[in-house]
């Protein structure tokens, strides 16, 4: 079976429109991750995650339905009738079955990431009721008048509180913010930087284990490393954690897509371009590959056949004390 894309794409926007999330899931879902770790709701460095990681184990299991619809295992009609009635949200309880493993992991490294800017010596606030969606998916899919309807309130709101820093945890949050947000409403002033590039700059200041911790390779982001140049500052902190970097053939700025976010629309493509990826981060004779990006550490994850760990779980695992 060939996917319909235009009825994937309503069914994404649909969703968004009504409420404010490219898939269902509750307040508690974006949100519960920071239960429990004290962290003040003011501040000039405002954590605001844009929901990805929170989403990706909900836009996984999406992804699973679709590629079984397009093998043609599974009853076309639950996905006519989604595409006829833009019920997304009323067939979450048939469709979006999200695993607990990956729940729990994105869980794990959104409090990673928190423990490790802690442990440097950063502190920073986080807004439960703040923090959303940035409405990434709509402009990465080319449903640009979609995004600004959505991103504008979005935009906003972030305006309006008017931290002097916010913190972003993952590539496609972090350029939408930094480089489409005021593309789109000029007067967006909001300073946006990448935790991994504010962890770099504090990366003397973290207890870090003594010793080697062995080898991986690193699957670099398109948006980091070709649209905004982040990809020393991943390897700087793995070595300073006592791991020995080796590069695939193809990295940093010349790095090779991971397949998202096709995933949402095509994703026996999306799977392919994994698969080839995956071969090249295996040439390298490393057992993990580390990613910092949901996206990619989803589409890695589902081809299988090398390890695959978000860099801060790694990371944090080499802190002096620090347990998440």
């Amino acid at each position: 079976m060939v996917l319909d894309i235009g009825t994937v794409l309503k069914l994404l926007r649909d969703n968004v429109e009504r409420t404010g999330l490219p898939v269902p899931a509750s307040r508690e879902d974006l949100t519960g991750w920071s239960r429990g770790l004290d962290l003040p709701s003011t501040g000039e460095t405002l954590l605001y995650t844009g929901a990805l990681y929170q989403l990706l184990p909900r836009i996984d299991a999406l992804a699973r339905q679709l590629e079984s619809l397009e093998k043609g295992r599974a009853g076309r009609a639950l996905f006519r009738a989604a595409g006829r009635f833009g019920r997304l949200a009323g067939l979450a309880g048939l469709v979006l079955r999200p695993r607990r493993g990956d729940v729990e992991y994105a869980e794990r490294v959104l409090r990673s990431i928190v423990g490790l800017l802690r442990s440097a010596g950063v502190n920073i606030s986080y807004d439960p009721g703040l923090d959303g969606y940035s409405g990434v998916l709509l402009y990465d899919l080319g449903l640009d008048s979609d995004f600004r309807r959505h991103a504008e309130r979005v935009a906003r709101a972030l305006q309006e509180r008017g931290p002097e820093l916010v913190v972003t945890v993952d590539p496609h949050t972090t350029h939408v913010l930094r480089e489409v947000y005021p593309r789109f409403f000029p007067w967006f002033q909001v300073r946006v930087r990448s935790y991994l590039e504010i962890l770099a700059e504090h990366a003397d200041e973290v207890p870090w284990l003594e010793g080697s911790a062995g080898q991986v390779t690193v699957h670099d982001p398109c948006f980091y490393a070709r649209h905004l140049n982040i990809y020393r500052e991943p390897r700087l902190l793995l070595e300073r954690a006592g791991y020995r970097v080796v590069n695939p053939r193809r990295w940093g700025r010349l790095t090779y897509c991971c397949g998202g976010p096709l995933e949402s629309v095509s994703p026996g493509l999306s799977r392919r371009i994994a698969e080839r990826r995956v071969g090249e981060l295996r040439e390298t004779g490393a057992r993990v590959a580390v990613v910092m990006c949901p996206i990619c550490l989803a589409n890695l994850r589902r081809v299988g056949g090398i390890g695959v760990e978000d860099i801060s779980v790694v990371l944090a695992g080499r802190v002096r004390g620090l347990a998440v």
